[in-house]
């Protein structure tokens, strides 16, 4: 198993260790006006107010000249066995408090989502220990000169606290550090036990359990009693020998649980590295200044706009980290310094990326009003705590990829542990033999307030080799209703209104050369699922999200349009161009997604390539299905997310109508099959079913269309 944990970047603080409240006149201030800054922007959360009142520090520095001779007086009698005896020590050591997080109420998608803390590496801290020195504790009467009284602290440092390790999520207990061990035991949320030594990483920590020892992953764990953050406490332990790994077992799936994925077939391994990309790159930066969301302690860089318009800077290269998951159908890659964004899933059998690929790095005039400067890099972007893209495209996230085992492979990225009140994290996997990756974020509530927030998940797409999509774009939402999120079109009613889906005054606007500009539109009156997707008939490519939309409430289309779409010069150097869609958890723009204190939501998504069938009908995990009426019958087309051999069966109110043999894989769909010698003129739906040799029902839909 390999894992590393990596944090871009890192910050440090050190705290005063004198305690303001017991002096009048400072235990109204901030804790940021008591903090020596060791990063950029650190007390840039502090208040304009507090920023405004340049008298308060001469005032207090003449409060303690008032009472420092009298102070000085007290020290000598203290030292001369005079002063009255001492009050109990106050412990200088600034304690470290971390709240147990509350199991989240509501139930959401089965086996896909579930409501847990966020699985984050704790970043450590180099917070240094304060030496121990006397308190002076000053107290102030009205009217009376104030007393003061020194109290002195032992010399020796108070033994540091038992680092615990807390459970967030249910998860197994292993004999070693890393998912090749055998299984021991089991802990649920909430369960907690002591830390006894840590790999050589960091990233697996050894438990006291059941009389013995066990290990557990610890980005997947919170901590507890540690000594500035760190770990560094316990000792590295020598990890068990690996044993041998048995052959793995495939438990088939039940014939009555339709939609039931079939285990990959061993096509290969899959594997995780990390090498570099150089991009040219508009020297972006050097127009940014720090900024900060109040309402969730949140940083972000706000773009000078105006300034980079006048100075028109040319682009530079520059190189960027990228990470690789990669088997036989798939290479999927990462920008963890932009945003830890995927930008690339590239269908190996055609080498077409699934999304959008921008040439250049280039600032867009788009974005949250007071950030702007949005970079349509391409790929599926992670939008928070705001809309309109958020503010976390372009900033660097923590990384953790991880060789599971020789078939399973994934890389967490995570949002910097720098007090914002909102932690996101997002893995991603990918299983070798499977042409499909899961993508599962994880949002978590870290403050004592509840909060409403946004997420989107914004994928910017041209599938197949052109990079621009084609006029034969065909949109499909689940649905019969829209509402209009912003556009151009005066076709189209104002923001907020319903339309009709597809088709509104005489329009298809699933078709993107129907678009005259601009346009986005909302699944109404909220998401429908189990997918949405596009296919571009013209490069015989399309893309296919699937996702639980009991929790993923939001589905959004949008379009930069066609007849006359928005110049791509405002994002890019070449011409190329794009569509979105974007799934979030509120249904709207306008919506935001509750939290409460300690709370977290998460939930799995699947994203996949299609390849060579002509067009999309339906989709699920399984595979995508097209189908079309013909003078012969109807055809069909069929691609698989993994190698499949059976049978697709049409039936008519559970009567069987027609067989089709299939035997399909990411590299080679199947095409060209008729069902033939159909009833026409029915009203009824027709069901399709795909079942495997052993009579597994793996995959089926209703068509609805018209029949020859």
């Amino acid at each position: 198993m390999t894992n590393e944990v990596h944090y871009i970047p890192s910050r440090l603080q050190t705290t005063f260790a004198f305690r303001p409240e017991f002096i009048p006149g400072l235990n109204e201030c901030k804790k940021g006006e008591l903090s020596t800054d060791m990063g950029p922007g650190y007390n840039d959360g502090m208040s304009q107010e507090r920023k405004s009142e340049p008298n308060l520090i001469d005032q207090r520095r003449k409060f303690l000249q008032k009472v420092g001779p009298i102070s000085l007086l007290f020290v000598a009698l203290w030292l001369s066995g005079c002063a009255p005896s001492q009050p109990e020590a106050i412990q200088d050591t600034p304690s470290v408090e971390q709240s147990e997080l509350p199991t989240a109420v509501g139930a959401v998608s089965k086996s896909v989502s579930q409501l847990v803390p966020t699985p984050l590496a704790v970043e450590p801290s180099a917070t240094p220990v304060p030496t121990s020195s006397p308190v002076v504790v000053v107290t102030v009467t009205p009217g009376a000169v104030p007393p003061v009284t020194v109290v002195p602290v032992d010399s020796e440092p108070a033994a540091p606290p038992e680092p615990i390790a807390r459970i967030t999520r249910p998860m197994n207990l292993r004999s070693g550090p890393g998912t090749g061990y055998p299984i021991v035991g089991e802990a649920s949320s909430g369960d907690s036990f002591p830390i006894i030594g840590v790999n050589a990483q960091g990233d697996w920590w050894q438990i006291a359990f059941d009389g013995g020892a066990a290990w557990v992953y610890g980005p997947l764990a919170t901590s507890e009693g540690l000594v500035n953050g760190e770990i560094g406490i316990v000792a590295v332990a020598e990890a068990p020998t690996l044993p041998t790994p048995l052959p793995a077992t495939t438990a088939q799936p039940k014939s009555e649980d339709p939609g039931s994925v079939p285990a990959p077939a061993p096509v290969g391994t899959v594997v995780v590295y990390e090498t570099s990309v150089t991009l040219p790159t508009y020297p972006y930066d050097r127009y940014l200044s720090d900024a900060r969301n109040e309402v969730f302690n949140w940083p972000y860089k706000r773009f000078d706009q105006e300034r980079y318009r006048q100075e028109r800077p040319a682009p530079e290269n520059r190189t960027y980290k990228l990470l690789v998951l990669e088997n036989a159908y798939l290479k999927v890659t990462v920008l963890p310094e932009l945003g830890g964004r995927i930008w690339q899933a590239i269908h190996k059998p055609t080498g077409a990326n699934l999304f959008y690929q921008n040439p250049v790095v280039k600032p867009s005039p788009w974005g949250p009003p007071e950030q702007l400067g949005w970079l349509a890099v391409g790929g599926l972007e992670w939008s928070l705590p705001v809309v309109e893209h958020g503010y976390a495209w372009g900033v660097p996230w923590g990384y953790s990829p991880l060789q599971h085992s020789p078939d399973l492979a994934s890389i967490t990225l995570f949002t910097p542990q720098d007090g914002r009140y909102l932690a996101a994290s997002v893995t991603v996997t990918l299983r070798a033999g499977a042409a499909e990756f899961d993508v599962e974020p994880t949002i978590s509530n870290v403050s004592d307030r509840s909060l409403n927030f946004a997420f989107w998940a914004t994928a910017q797409l041209a599938p197949g080799n052109g990079n621009k999509p084609s006029a034969a774009t065909h949109f499909l939402l689940p649905g019969t209703q829209m509402t209009v999120h912003s556009t151009g079109d005066a076709r189209l009613p104002a923001p907020g209104q319903p339309i009709g889906w597809p088709t509104f005054n005489g329009v298809d606007y699933a078709w993107l050369g129907n678009y005259q500009q601009w346009a986005g539109f909302f699944e109404r009156p909220a998401a429908h699922g189990p997918y949405t997707a596009l296919y571009d008939q013209e490069a015989n490519a399309g893309v296919v999200r699937i996702y639980p939309a009991t929790v993923a409430r939001g589905s959004k289309a949008f379009a930069l349009g066609w007849q006359a779409a928005i110049d791509s010069s405002n994002f890019t150097d070449d011409g190329s161009a794009y569509v979105e869609l974007h799934g979030g958890l509120a249904p709207t723009f306008d919506d935001t997604y509750p939290l409460p204190p300690g709370g977290a939501v998460s939930w799995r998504e699947v994203w996949y390539p299609v390849h060579g069938i002509g067009g999309l009908s339906y989709a699920d995990e399984v595979a995508a299905i097209y189908l079309a009426s013909e003078a012969s019958g109807l055809a069909a087309s069929f691609y698989p997310t993994r190698p499949m051999d059976g049978q697709l069966v049409a039936s008519l109110d559970g009567q069987e109508v027609g067989r089709l043999p299939i035997k399909a894989s990411p590299d080679a769909p199947f095409v060209g099959g008729v069902f033939t010698g159909l009833p026409s003129g029915i009203s009824r739906p027709l069901r399709i079913h795909f079942e495997d040799a052993a009579g597994h029902l793996l995959f089926e839909t209703d068509y609805r269309g018209p029949l020859p």
